[in-house]
Formats: C-alpha cells, structure tokens, sequence
C-alpha cells in the first residue's frame, strides 16, 4: 500500500493485487465505504496519476462541487475520465478481473487498514503488486487509443492530458 496524501480530514490511498484467476468483483466493491473504489490497474497511469486525481477530487468535495452523490462512483469517473456512470463502471473492468487497483479518500489510516484487511479476507489468495499501477510502454500505449489521444504523446503528457480531461468533467454535467 502506498498512502500518497494525508491531512486531518482524509487519507488518500492505493494499492493493488494480483488475483488468483478471472474474478468477478461486482459485489465486494458495492460493500466498500464510499470513497474507496476497485478498479482494473489498466485505466491508471501510473501512481502520480492516481495522486492527481484523488487530490483533485479532494478539493472538489471541500467546495461542495460534485459530479455525482457516491464519492466512489466520482473517483471512478475522474479516474477513467467518463462522464457517464455506466461507462466508468464499465471501465472499471471489476466484472471479470485477474488483478485489481484498491485505491481512495478515507478519514484514517485504520479505515484504509480495515479496507484491505477486508479485501484480504474474501479474496485470500492474492499478491500485492505494486508495480501494476505502474505506467510502463505498454500501458501508456493503451491508455492513449482508449482515450483517442495522440500515440505520441510522452508518458508525462499523457498524465497531464488525463488530469485535465478529469477537471473538464466538472464542466460537462
């Protein structure tokens, strides 16, 4: 687990396993605190990326300016920068996944704590795996034809190029 931020309100976090085959994870995140999402390691570009978004989503909340109600549904649509619920569900890819992201804002670092305790209880053979959040060349490759973006693009730019598409959701609802 890596804890990217924390003030005294909130505690921003992420981590991510390895499953032991295709898993269908649908239920278990319906269960998590909001805030706290599971998603396929694919739609992050990397740990910076994910810090990015849950301090941008942070500061949202702070003034009020939500895209939705669920904290964890928000998360999701600024990770996977879609503005339609259903289509950032869909990219959550947690239908039928053999590894997953666990990342989020929570208040404590027990709460995280309990998070992946929980996790780790109903889906016990897993391995922690870091480097899934990891942007590499491949990654950035389909992280740039998901997005329509120019293949071009450096691995910096394309954080950049997401965050920003992040913000504008804000001016799309």
């Amino acid at each position: 687990m890596r804890e990217i931020a924390e003030n005294p309100s909130t505690v921003c976090f992420a981590t991510a396993f390895r499953l032991s085959g295709k898993t269908d994870l649908t239920s278990f995140a319906k269960t998590l605190p909001e805030g706290v999402v599971l998603c396929d390691p694919g739609i992050v570009a990397g740990i910076d990326h994910v810090e990015a978004i849950l301090l941008q989503t942070r500061e949202y909340w702070k003034r009020n300016e939500r895209l939705v109600r669920n904290g964890s549904i928000e998360i999701l649509m600024r990770l996977s920068s879609r503005g339609q619920i259903s289509e950032a569900v869909e990219a959550s890819g947690i239908k039928s996944a053999n590894s997953v992201a666990l990342l989020g804002l929570v208040t404590t670092v027990l709460e995280v704590q309990n998070v992946i305790d929980r996790f780790l209880s109903v889906f016990g053979s897993v391995v922690q795996d870091m480097n899934l959040l990891r942007l590499d060349r491949q990654k950035a490759s389909k992280l740039k034809k998901y997005h329509g973006l120019p293949s071009s693009l450096s691995k910096e730019d394309l954080q950049v190029a997401l965050e920003e598409r992040s913000v504008l959701l804000m001016f799309s609802k």
